[in-house]
């Protein structure tokens, strides 16, 4: 069958049913003609979709199933009051209220995490979340040597003038300059929403590489992979700080204390793991770095050393010529004084040769 026409009826049903599945296709298909197999894409189903074109319906062959809409039950609401601060986010109250649900996929775009939002954000409308919080700018590097040396007086406590700077503390800020200026470390630090994560992790950066002028690019990554992490220290101190607090708050509450111990656990490991990752890319980069030192130290030492034989060399040739050239000069006198008949009357028996 290539074609088919609509009945009178079924054009007629054919209007409830758009307006029964909000323009479902697919699922008007399927009820018109009682058979399972039936859509927008078959002969019957493409009748239908040619009805409702020329009806002017909208129709649609993707439906999202809509969510029930949630509602926070009383004492989920007393628990949001009673913990909720600007250290934790949304997700991590879901976690406590609903601990097994958010971890379920797609638990973050379901109406129940949705009703959890909206309840924070018109029961705490002033309250900013030092992690949920938006910059609107984006960082600017700075350009001009002034500027990175307040920085970097701030950071390391240095008392640096421009006026007064040496040549080696000199290329070490011009070479700050440009590591602040690359283009992964301006990526992570406009990733971070908040000022805060953000100063941190400039000013983190800034002490561990302003007296470095001559790191590599994957030096430079490790570097800003070790600020991104000192950032995560941070944070998940203050996640346990806030855990640690609610535990104390929730004595005879069997049900939230292992839940908040469990959490508790999970937060220690994570800071375990952090601090080591720390460590083991700060030997690296010791390590590395330090090698690669004393490799170019071993080679300016060979050149140094080349350099002092050359110079011994030249100096053995200027002593042997200002030897010549005093040996010349005696000859020389020697010459004038033998053509002097009063010098060879007044020192009677000396020749040339002996004065020479």
């Amino acid at each position: 069958m290539s074609s088919y026409a609509l009945t009178k009826q079924e054009k007629e049903r054919g209007v409830e049913l758009f307006k029964e599945l909000d323009g479902d296709l697919n699922e008007a298909a399927k009820k018109l003609f009682d058979d399972p197999n039936e859509k927008g894409s078959t002969v019957r189903g493409r009748a239908l979709r040619k009805f409702w074109v020329e009806k002017g319906f909208e129709y649609r062959t993707k439906v999202k199933k809509k969510s029930s809409k949630y509602f926070l039950q009383d004492t989920e609401k007393d628990f949001v009051h009673r913990h909720y601060c600007a250290e934790m986010t949304k997700r991590e109250v879901a976690q406590l209220l609903w601990t097994e649900e958010t971890n379920h996929r797609g638990f973050y775009e379901s109406a129940k995490f949705i009703a959890l939002s909206d309840f924070i954000n018109k029961e705490f409308p002033n309250l900013t979340n030092l992690r949920d919080e938006i910059t609107g700018d984006r960082y600017a590097p700075p350009k001009i040597m002034s500027t990175v040396i307040k920085k970097v007086n701030k950071v390391v406590f240095r008392e640096f003038d421009i006026e007064k700077i040496s040549v080696a503390d000199k290329k070490c800020l011009e070479k700050l300059l440009t590591y602040l200026s690359a283009p992964r470390f301006i990526q992570v630090i406009n990733a971070y929403p908040t000022k805060q994560n953000r100063e941190l992790l400039e000013s983190e950066f800034i002490r561990s590489t302003w007296d470095k002028p001559d790191l590599t690019s994957d030096e430079l990554n490790l570097y800003i992979n070790v600020c991104m992490d000192y950032i995560n220290l941070k944070e998940i101190e203050q996640q346990k700080q806030k855990l640690n607090l609610m535990f104390d708050d929730a004595e005879g509450q069997n049900d939230l204390t292992m839940r908040l111990t469990e959490m508790l656990k999970t937060k220690s490991e994570e800071y375990n793991q952090c601090t080591n990752r720390i460590d083991k890319m700060i030997a690296k980069l010791n390590g590395e770095r330090s090698k690669r030192i004393a490799n170019q130290q071993q080679r300016n030492a060979s050149v140094l050393a080349l350099v002092h034989l050359f110079q011994e060399e030249e100096e053995r040739r200027l002593m042997i010529k200002m030897a010549d050239m005093q040996k010349q000069s005696v000859e020389e006198e020697a010459d004038k004084i033998e053509k002097m008949n009063d010098w060879k009357a007044r020192v009677l028996g000396i020749s040339r040769q002996e004065i020479i």
